[in-house]
């Protein structure tokens, strides 16, 4: 089976991940960066910088972009809740508590059948007798 040009670029690719890394960070397109490869070739210096890091300055890289990521999502959070807070409207949330109101006055109702209805097979067939009327002979 012989390796197609895009197959090539694949295992060119996952052999620089840095530049991976700098398609998505500046936005580069993948067709500029194929079509240098095929110009450049594989073996251009100009792909060092992108080759695979030694592992320690590869666990140094993810503890930075992991205390970045945990900084930008308390960040993130606190500025969705502001963010949201400013979209929150009086009027809707007077329609969304009213909703709520109705919707646990209909459960209470709900709960109360039941316990009547439990509390009336709860009862005794003696005393459930002496409810009815009856007539003695």
């Amino acid at each position: 089976m012989v390796k197609t040009d895009i197959e090539s670029f694949k295992e060119f690719v996952h052999k620089h991940p840095e530049l991976i890394r700098e398609v998505k960070k500046n936005n580069r397109p993948w067709k500029e960066v194929y079509q240098d490869w095929i110009v450049l070739g594989e073996e251009h210096e100009s792909w060092n910088q992108y080759a695979k890091q030694t592992e320690e300055k590869g666990k140094e890289r993810k503890q930075e972009e992991r205390s970045t990521a945990q900084k930008g999502r308390t960040d993130l959070t606190v500025g969705d809740i502001v963010a949201g807070l400013s979209k929150l409207q009086i009027t809707d949330v007077q329609k969304y508590l009213s909703q709520f109101g109705s919707l646990m006055d209909a459960v209470q109702e709900l709960l109360q059948q039941f316990n009547n209805q439990s509390d009336r097979s709860n009862q005794l067939p003696e005393n459930r007798m002496s409810d009815y009327p009856s007539y003695k002979d």
